[in-house]
């Protein structure tokens, strides 16, 4: 005999639809997280997350710096600045035309030259680099590190125009 609260009854329309419903989310949970599965597999992606943490890494050191020379016997403030930004200039102007030109080499048939370009180019340079080196220079509150924010985009141009860069 079947009672009236067995949620395992498949006479209950309302045991079905809640059946159904369980069905329907795990479903979309499977599809949702295999196209994320897909997007975080792609080589490019990587190779932007990877670009990306240099970046970040070697900004926050730089925004985080007091303005002041470490041993002002040594150096200069200016001098230990230009050092700390020298990882996002490399990132910036060689590691990301680089890592474009062997993605498109390595996969060919999946990544097009001008497209690992543009996507780097663009998330690293126009995303990241470039806006926080402007709200450094416009903002920053440390002569010194206003100076370094200006040099950076002479220092972005000159290495642009290099062999094996964007320019």
């Amino acid at each position: 005999m079947m009672q009236i609260d067995d949620h395992n009854n498949p006479l209950d329309p309302l045991s079905q639809q809640q059946n159904n419903l369980d069905d329907d989310d795990n479903a979309a949970i499977e599809s949702d997280t295999s196209k994320v599965d897909e997007v975080e597999e792609s080589p490019l992606v990587l190779a932007l997350d990877d670009l990306e943490s240099r970046v970040v890494t070697a900004l926050n050191e730089f925004k985080s710096h007091p303005g002041r020379a470490s041993d002002p016997a040594a150096s200069n403030v200016h001098d230990e600045l230009a050092s700390i930004l020298r990882p996002v200039v490399e990132v910036s102007s060689h590691a990301g035309p680089s890592a474009a030109r062997a993605l498109a080499s390595t996969y060919p048939h999946i990544l097009g030259l001008e497209y690992c370009v543009d996507e780097i180019y663009t998330r690293v340079n126009s995303e990241l680099v470039l806006p926080v080196a402007l709200e450094s220079a416009q903002s920053d509150v440390v002569p010194a590190k206003r100076a370094a924010s200006l040099a950076l985009f002479h220092t972005l141009h000159v290495e642009w125009g290099r062999a094996g860069s964007y320019l």
